[in-house]
């Protein structure tokens, strides 16, 4: 009897221990499952988290949808396809990374610093999507910035100088009044010539923040107008007119070849002056013929390598060109050739032409 009913006990110890045994194992799973999901809400918690699912997107075939994803809108002159052109470059096989924002950071509002290898090229925002179990905040892309991390040493600030009343575009979208850092601005060769004529003047435009190099365009009175950029300062010139240089060519050689005729005192500088104005005329009164002693000798002289460029029309009424030529002269002991450049201003006044602007070279 004493055996049957230790049997019996201990059949039912076996099956407490299975029964507890059970719930243990059971609490252990919840226990777990519970803290799996914890830690698993609170990575997805972290900043970190969304970061990198968003660097993740900064790949050459996926920039462009992330930038149409984020809402951005880089500045009124570029678009996001444009932007994603400049970025693919960058990205390339760089490691992309990020760092927080220093100064910007904080926990109520992450903002961190993308990284292609070691060149910085965007600013993220994160911003609050929510609450996941544990309630710890989930966070998504708010916002994206290519403020100062574009490349400055080729697209960043720029400045446009431009004919007054002309049309100035960045990427096809005409540059407003709004950009207009100074306005009726003087500029060599047209100081002197505000006594005869409506006096050129330039609109230099500042626009800071693009990211990709731009495309600028001009035009003016139906000419588009050509530009030049040294260290991203672009100056466009006033147009040309061939027709007008075709009717003056004779003129212009003639004022430039009489001048070289009187510094080597061969030349009146009646001569010059009676085809010249108000300053033009005042600087050729001053200039001597530097080898007026020479009177009385023998000697040859002619010119060569003639030309005329940049001839630039600002109104019906003035235009400036360059002249350049050699001179050679003869001395019969000796001889040397003296190169010279000119700029000339000419004004239209009392329905013919003058100089109005004399600069030697």
């Amino acid at each position: 009897m004493n055996k049957k009913k230790k049997r019996k006990n201990m059949s039912k110890f076996k099956r407490f221990l299975l029964i507890y045994s059970g719930i243990l194992a059971a609490a252990m799973i919840i226990c777990w499952s519970v803290l799996y999901v914890f830690i698993k809400d609170y990575e997805q918690g972290r900043p970190t988290y969304a970061m990198d699912k968003i660097t993740k997107k900064f790949t050459a075939d996926n920039v462009q949808k992330l930038l149409n994803d984020s809402g951005v809108k880089a500045n009124e002159f570029e678009t996001n396809e444009k932007v994603a052109e400049y970025l693919k470059g960058k990205l390339g096989t760089e490691q992309i990374t990020y760092k927080k924002k220093n100064r910007e950071y904080s926990e109520s509002n992450p903002v961190y610093v993308v990284y292609a290898g070691d060149t910085a090229i965007a600013k993220v925002s994160l911003q609050e999507d929510g609450k996941n179990g544990f309630k710890f905040t989930k966070w998504k892309l708010g916002s994206i910035s290519f403020d100062d991390y574009s490349d400055k040493s080729t697209n960043n600030a720029i400045t446009i100088s431009a004919p007054k009343g002309s049309k100035v575009s960045i990427n096809g979208v005409e540059v407003s009044d709004n950009y207009i850092k100074q306005d009726d601005v003087e500029f060599s060769p047209c100081k002197h010539v505000a006594s005869y004529v409506s006096e050129p003047l330039r609109t230099i435009y500042e626009v800071s923040g693009l990211i990709a190099k731009p495309e600028i365009k001009a035009e003016m009175s139906g000419n588009q107008l050509e530009i030049t950029n040294k260290n991203n300062a672009y100056t466009i010139e006033y147009p040309q007119d061939e027709e007008l240089l075709s009717q003056m060519k004779d003129d212009i050689m003639g004022i430039a070849r009489n001048y070289g005729k009187y510094i080597i005192n061969r030349g009146s500088l009646s001569s010059l002056t009676k085809r010249m104005v108000g300053y033009a005329n005042e600087y050729m009164s001053d200039i001597p013929a530097v080898w007026a002693y020479l009177y009385g000798k023998t000697y040859t002289y002619e010119f060569n390598n003639e030309n005329i460029s940049n001839f630039r029309k600002y109104s019906d009424n003035c235009f400036s060109c360059d002249v350049y030529y050699d001179l050679y002269v003869d001395w019969k002991d000796g001889n040397k050739t003296y190169n010279t450049s000119v700029t000339y201003t000419y004004v239209k006044t009392n329905g013919a032409w003058y100089v109005a602007d004399f600069i030697l070279n």
